[in-house]
């Protein structure tokens, strides 16, 4: 059998990562053409840091492996730690045919992937292989946001201007998103619509029990039209569509990608990151934004600034593309 693919075949590594799915099929859209989804469970070796992993797959599930055979591709695609030890795996199965792509930094080993993209908020320096990004790639792009007004203009398209989007992610692994922080999220919110005004919200996966009942708590002393939307509706997810259709876009600061995914809409993006449950890297992230005038903190938004908050959306999934295809496809 041959061991190399003939065509530049793609295969896209996805685990059980929603972030980091999203920011390899955001580089599937952005390349238009046809790759191979390898999807991933992981086992208990997983855990172990990739300095004991190295090359290998053993720390995914005996029965996803056998997916892994020749004729190798041209290129592979990966997100996230765990995802690192399987591109190289299979570059060294190919005899270096396959080249890896690395999204996010994967820790050691890390020499021989052939491209690594890193946030600028990472501060990976002085690496050969690293090539700094703004921001987490992402599916959306100009087309992708015009077809989500489209499709949600019946439900969102008769709301008062100004309609603010609001994106309530929740606790991580070091900080709880409490109710006081709910509180003070809703009364900037109010600061800033003062007499008129919508607002749709979406919760997110992370969102606890108790942030939501605080948070219908907070809609109902609201003057305003709002719109709710949280994981547990049997609706579809509207979250697109309060992209498409917000004025403005308010975002708790603990998402990294869904602040990407704003700025890849040009919408003004307001981050509500309160000081004791963000960390030091989502905050070196949100200066970056807020330098490049890309955000803002909410609390220090007026409605009057809405008319001159302008920026040129950022396509970065499109940059990943336009790289690998110059490297290694376009020869």
């Amino acid at each position: 059998m041959n061991n190399k693919n003939k065509e530049n075949t793609i295969w896209l590594l996805l685990d059980d990562r929603a972030g980091n799915c999203s920011q390899v099929l955001g580089i599937e859209k952005a390349l238009n053409l046809k790759c191979s989804k390898k999807k991933i469970q992981y086992n208990s070796l997983s855990k172990l840091p990739n300095i004991f992993l190295q090359n290998s797959i053993r720390h995914i599930k005996f029965s996803d492996r056998k997916q892994f055979k020749a004729p190798w591709p041209k290129i592979i695609i990966g997100c996230g730690r765990k995802s690192a030890p399987i591109g190289l795996w299979i570059k060294k199965q190919s005899n270096n045919y396959s080249k890896y792509i690395q999204i996010m930094w994967p820790s050691y080993p890390y020499k021989n992937i052939d491209l690594i993209f890193t946030p600028l908020h990472d501060e990976i320096k002085n690496k050969d292989n690293v090539i700094e990004i703004q921001t987490s790639p992402n599916i959306i792009n100009k087309k992708f946001t015009f077809e989500s007004y489209n499709k949600w203009n019946n439900k969102f398209g008769s709301l008062i201007a100004p309609k603010i989007s609001v994106i309530i992610g929740g606790d991580t692994k070091k900080h709880k998103l409490k109710i006081n922080h709910i509180r003070d999220l809703f009364k900037n919110i109010n600061n800033i619509l003062n007499d008129k005004g919508s607002i749709m919200i979406s919760s997110s996966r992370r969102t606890s029990k108790e942030s939501l009942i605080q948070i219908k708590k907070e809609i109902k002393k609201l003057k305003f039209k709002t719109i709710l939307w949280n994981v547990n509706d049997n609706t579809p997810n509207p979250y697109h569509g309060f992209l498409a259709h917000g004025d403005l876009v308010i975002v708790t600061g603990d998402s990294v990608s869904i602040c990407s995914e704003v700025c890849s809409t040009g919408k003004p993006l307001l981050i509500f990151a309160p000081k004791d449950i963000t960390i030091k890297k989502h905050n070196k992230f949100h200066k970056l934004l807020i330098k490049k005038g890309i955000a803002k903190y909410l609390e220090n938004f007026k409605i009057k600034d809405l008319k001159n908050f302008n920026y040129k959306p950022i396509y970065e999934s499109e940059n990943i593309a336009r790289i690998i295809k110059n490297k290694y496809l376009n020869k």
